[in-house]
């Protein structure tokens, strides 16, 4: 056995190894914790993000992995600036007084709240209730521990914190790289033109759009977001976004809602939209915001709308919905109309009364 042992070193590029693993012993354990976690979110991002080419791939895995890395670090040297060592006067040891040698600095204390509470506020975190409600509750707790004086469960507490924080940034980060990505892989490739230009007649609740030559009547209790107050996700599809008309003043994505895109050419039919579609849908699914997609059969409304409808499961509003296309025909501008819908998915109807109705009221100047 010894001399099986011994054999060793002459595997090609065992001092190597050897040497390595000597280097990685020698490491702090803040650097082992880090290398720990550098292998385990590496993978977890490439396989978040295997769904995309490889560049996008390599590109999002790196982003996310440099802002996690960051406040990584960012932690580390807080919570080494949370004590600081007091020096006691000779005399207190002299006299057997025993005063604590380590204190927290306030302001770094006070600096792990805010910067949690920003972070949580910023990440669109306290959007729901519960969120506020368990942040308050939570840092009650770290508080409680810090008025009785128990330094362990309050610095565990911080920790607790400043982690839930930083992992909604890093979350927030790939999140907003993601939006771009896909912003970037369907951005029209054609000029796009100024189609903010909206008027609006509050008495007979109509919209019209003179460089589209287009008008829209908007039912009761529905709302018009203009393309120029649209964020980046919200003008992603099938072309230049147009507008969107939803159920919110505040989110344009509230069902039901029906997004407007634009095109300077015409199409002989559907077929090739409706390609370009089902990509931005497998890139919903594949990023985890929707389930379960089925395809309908192909729709016709009122002979001159075409298009196809799938079902799915709403992973961001919880619930069973409707998603389609329609491509409006038969008119005579020269540009084309695509009309991509979310809606609810009732029993016995293919789509809500007040789509019917938006789609029934759009009228193109000849």
């Amino acid at each position: 056995m010894i001399w099986f042992i011994k054999s060793f070193p002459k595997i090609p590029g065992w001092e190597k190894r050897t040497a390595l693993s000597l280097k990685l012993q020698e490491l702090s354990l803040t650097k082992k914790l880090f290398l720990v976690y550098s292998v385990f979110a590496l993978y977890f991002l490439f396989y978040h993000e295997a769904h995309l080419p490889l560049v996008w791939m390599v590109g999002l895995a790196l982003i996310g992995y440099l802002v996690s890395g960051i406040l990584f670090w960012g932690i580390v040297f807080a919570f080494r600036k949370l004590e600081t060592k007091v020096v006691l006067p000779a005399i207190f040891a002299e006299v057997g007084i025993e005063r604590p040698t380590i204190k927290l600095v306030p302001w770094v204390e006070v600096s792990f709240f805010a910067f949690s509470v920003l972070a949580c506020w910023l990440t669109g975190f306290f959007e729901n209730r519960s969120g506020i409600l368990f942040l308050l509750v939570y840092a009650a707790g770290v508080l409680s521990a810090r008025l009785i004086d128990n330094k362990t469960y309050y610095k565990i507490g911080l920790l607790g914190l400043v982690i839930l924080a930083s992992g909604l940034i890093s979350f927030k980060s790939l999140q907003k790289a993601e939006i771009f990505v896909a912003y970037s892989m369907f951005k029209p490739d054609f000029e796009q033109k100024d189609l903010s230009r909206w008027n609006y007649n509050a008495e007979n609740r109509t919209l019209h759009n003179e460089d589209l030559k287009l008008s829209i009547l908007l039912p009761e209790e529905f709302y018009f977001h203009n393309p120029q107050n649209l964020n980046m996700e919200d003008k992603t599809g099938i072309g230049q976004i147009a507008g969107i008309i939803s159920t919110s003043d505040s989110d344009p994505n509230r069902y039901p809602s029906i997004k407007l895109f634009f095109v300077p050419f015409r199409f002989d039919n559907e077929s090739e939209l409706l390609s370009e579609f089902k990509k931005f849908l497998d890139l919903q699914v594949q990023r985890g915001d929707i389930q379960e997609l089925n395809e309908l059969e192909r729709e016709v409304f009122e002979d001159r709308y075409f298009g196809t409808f799938w079902t799915f499961y709403d992973v961001l509003r919880p619930r069973y919905a409707k998603t389609g296309m329609f491509f409006l025909a038969k008119h005579k501008q020269p540009y084309s109309l695509v009309f991509i819908i979310d809606e609810s998915l009732i029993k016995g109807r293919r789509h809500e009364e007040s789509v019917e109705k938006i789609l029934t009221s759009v009228k193109i100047e000849e």
